[in-house]
């Protein structure tokens, strides 16, 4: 079968065998393989844990979600006489955790400053799924102007190195060694301005680290019945939001528009954005 894709102005034409198979307006045309032709496999295993992931150009969204369980955690001493760094003094408690999902953009594998950590009582059903704010050090509602104005910001800092050569399953690992096996402080008290620490108080059960700790001690799941404060954004909208944050989508108005388009991808996704063109104007 002889198939040819025709872009003129804003429509689309599909000849089969030199007869009109298949015309529609572009934007719709394009909407039909969007979804197909932006989705990603992971090169090598999928990393434990990863519920979701979006691809748009060089920039990859990974929905992160750990399961609830009781952490030995460093958490800032009281009477620590620094608030983060050499100086800090911390101690090791064991602290229950609900559902915890971690957003995470990167940009040609490497991080880009765009990651978030909220938390959920239920695991990731569907990306229509609500969030709730952590009761975190380290999250932060970050000031506008910083580059990566987010509401439950993830501090990330000290993890510098170039994530571009590792695997998905080394660059998941790294972020959650960073994370459950670094310190709770107040670094972001500091440079943000405040902490999700200091302004989500959920429930008597963690208003100190004290009574949440022995509330898990008692009953390691109580945070699933916890009511953290709604996020107010679905899984899905944060993600999208976060990644548009990196690579802005740029609607399709015409042909050449969709040039640009498949042009600012790599020549890996254009060729499977190219199958999916055919494919869809192919079909009757």
């Amino acid at each position: 079968m002889d198939i040819k894709i025709i872009l003129s102005g804003n429509r689309a034409v599909c000849l089969q065998d030199g007869k009109e198979a298949f015309a529609a307006p572009l934007s719709d045309f394009v909407e039909r393989i969007s979804g197909r032709g932006d989705a990603m496999t992971l090169n090598g295993p999928i990393p434990e844990g990863v519920r979701h992931a979006q691809r748009r150009g060089d920039a990859t969204v990974l929905v992160l979600e750990d399961r609830p369980q009781t952490r030995t955690v460093r958490w800032l001493a009281d009477d620590s006489p620094a608030p983060f760094g050499p100086g800090a003094v911390y101690r090791n408690v064991r602290l229950a955790f609900p559902f915890v999902v971690i957003i995470v953009v990167f940009n040609a594998g490497r991080l880009t400053g765009v990651q978030q950590c909220f938390y959920r009582t239920e695991p990731i059903q569907s990306l229509q799924d609500p969030l709730f704010y952590p009761n975190l050090y380290n999250c932060a509602q970050t000031p506008q102007g910083r580059g990566y104005s987010m509401e439950s910001w993830l501090c990330l800092a000290n993890l510098k190195d170039d994530f571009g050569p590792l695997t998905w399953e080394q660059r998941s690992q790294l972020i959650h060694h960073h994370v459950w096996g670094g310190a709770f402080n107040r670094s972001s008290e500091v440079h943000e301005g405040n902490s999700l620490w200091q302004s989500v108080k959920a429930d008597p059960r963690v208003s100190t680290v004290e009574r949440w700790a022995e509330e898990s001690r008692q009953n390691p799941y109580f945070p699933l019945t916890v009511p953290w404060r709604p996020y107010g954004k679905s899984v899905g909208e944060t993600a999208d939001a976060m990644l548009a944050t990196v690579a802005p989508e740029r609607p399709v108005t015409d042909a050449a528009s969709l040039v640009g388009m498949l042009l600012a991808r790599p020549a890996s996704r254009r060729a499977r954005w190219m199958e999916m063109l055919q494919s869809v104007a192919g079909a009757k």
